[in-house]
């Protein structure tokens, strides 16, 4: 018996092993799928309605598509115009730095007796060994923003065959898992489709919310440019828990170097509310229980896909484990699996009187 759970134990361990090196090493193939993937599972829907109103299977999912680059595109649209308006105001933001420089330098020569010149040389001296790497910064950033663009055409091309060819993956899972367990497999994908497609609506919707949150607060406090800095502080929200605290860090700033002292604690006040609201109604409605995951599952989730897809991967394992929740759930011998997974906190009875109607719907 100690022999059989020695031997069980160690195959897990070299199959979670072999998993990582090969996520790892093949992170340039596997990412780009995974964002295809999701994306599938959140359009294939759209796509449907487009073909049962006549719209050929080719044609919808390329208007699918068009619909994603639209969105993309509108976005950076509203971006680069506030940017626009932003850039006025860069004047008085470089004085009110200036002012600040002057503050913090004149605080360490009372703190610790370092005059503002030796503060300066020091400064200048670090830049100067940065300066020595900048060609090197500038090559990395370059071949960095063409990995982009590269693996964003292989998402596209990935999710144009997905969707084009969708029953004919369904079936390849169908065939291998054959006999009995067919219904067992056909009510895991759709569970898995589900839960894919509601994550990545759900982030988006918590996004926007977020986004309309911040621009109203960030306009009653009297902070310029607040939908630019609303954008901008809700982009790492993308990311589960830590992208709030990235995210918020920016408009904390800014009031501070183009405001006022007075202006950070509202700031922060605006920010504390709306990621309240937003973790404890506006996701539980729109995710559902938040993928059924445990919260240290979750954090578990973020921290393993940084450490092997970087920040791609901190996006995408949340969803993931989600995913391997939801086989382990339909396999016997994997039920202990799920059951570590599986968010286990009751949902109190005020959320499901409002979850209520929209489940209806």
């Amino acid at each position: 018996m100690t022999n059989v759970s020695i031997n069980r134990v160690n195959a897990v361990l070299l199959f979670g092993i072999l998993s990582i090196i090969t996520l790892y090493y093949g992170k340039v193939f596997f990412i780009p799928l995974a964002f295809a993937i999701i994306l599938a599972m959140l359009m294939t829907p759209v796509s449907r309605w487009l073909e049962a109103r006549g719209v050929g299977r080719i044609p919808a999912t390329l208007l699918c598509i068009l619909l994603i680059l639209l969105f993309i595109g509108v976005f950076f649209l509203i971006i680069s115009l506030q940017a626009v308006s932003f850039s006025k105001d860069l004047p008085q933001i470089q004085s009110k730095l200036q002012q600040t420089m002057v503050q913090i330098q004149q605080w360490i020569q009372q703190q610790y007796g370092v005059a503002p010149q030796e503060q300066i040389t020091f400064v200048q001296e670090q830049i100067s060994k940065f300066s020595q790497s900048a060609n090197k910064f500038l090559t990395t950033m370059v071949k960095g923003i063409m990995g982009i663009i590269t693996s964003f055409t292989l998402v596209l091309l990935y999710l144009f065959f997905l969707m084009w060819k969708r029953e004919k993956y369904e079936a390849f899972f169908l065939k291998v898992f054959s006999g009995d367990e067919k219904p067992v497999t056909k009510e895991t994908l759709q569970q898995i489709t589900k839960v894919a497609a509601q994550y990545l609506t759900g982030r988006l919707m918590s996004m926007l919310f977020l986004a309309i949150c911040y621009g109203i607060g960030f306009s009653i406090i009297g902070i310029k440019n607040a939908l630019l800095i609303s954008l901008i502080a809700v982009l790492p929200t993308i990311i589960p828990y830590v992208g709030s605290i990235i995210g918020g860090a920016f408009p904390i700033l800014m009031a501070f170097v183009s405001g006022s002292t007075g202006m950070v604690i509202p700031v922060i006040c605006v920010l504390v509310v709306a990621q309240v609201i937003d973790n404890n109604l506006i996701e539980p409605i729109v995710m559902g229980s938040k993928l059924n995951l445990s919260p240290i599952m979750t954090i578990f989730a973020i921290v393993l896909g940084e450490l092997i897809w970087g920040l791609p991967g901190m996006i995408l394992f949340e969803p993931l484990f989600a995913i391997i929740r939801i086989i382990c759930d339909h396999i016997p011998k994997l039920y202990p699996y799920g059951f570590l997974l599986e968010d286990d906190m009751e949902e109190p009875k005020w959320m499901e009187k409002i979850k209520h109607p929209f489940s209806k719907s």
